[in-house]
């Protein structure tokens, strides 16, 4: 186990794995991958918004749920409030 600790604020810890999953996401925009040869990464809300599409949206959650999973074991934390 790794004995240095470093406990970020809640803002910076999800600043940190949120910018570290979007680098995946932007590999994939840049490289024009879509899941199914049709949806891409980003897609057009009905608000006029642009969003990750569905599936672009799960890579992303499951991405961050990855690297939160590394913080830890090298030993970054989130403050506990």
């Amino acid at each position: 186990m790794n004995e240095v600790r470093l406990v970020l604020s809640s803002e910076e810890y999800v600043e940190l794995y949120a910018e570290l999953a979007h680098r995946k996401m932007a590999a994939f925009i840049q490289a024009g991958y879509s899941q199914d040869g049709k949806t891409p990464v980003l897609v057009e809300a009905e608000n006029g918004d642009t969003r990750y599409s569905d599936w672009a949206q799960d890579e992303f959650d499951d991405e961050c749920g990855i690297i939160e999973d590394i913080l830890s074991n090298v030993g970054i934390f989130q403050e506990v409030t």
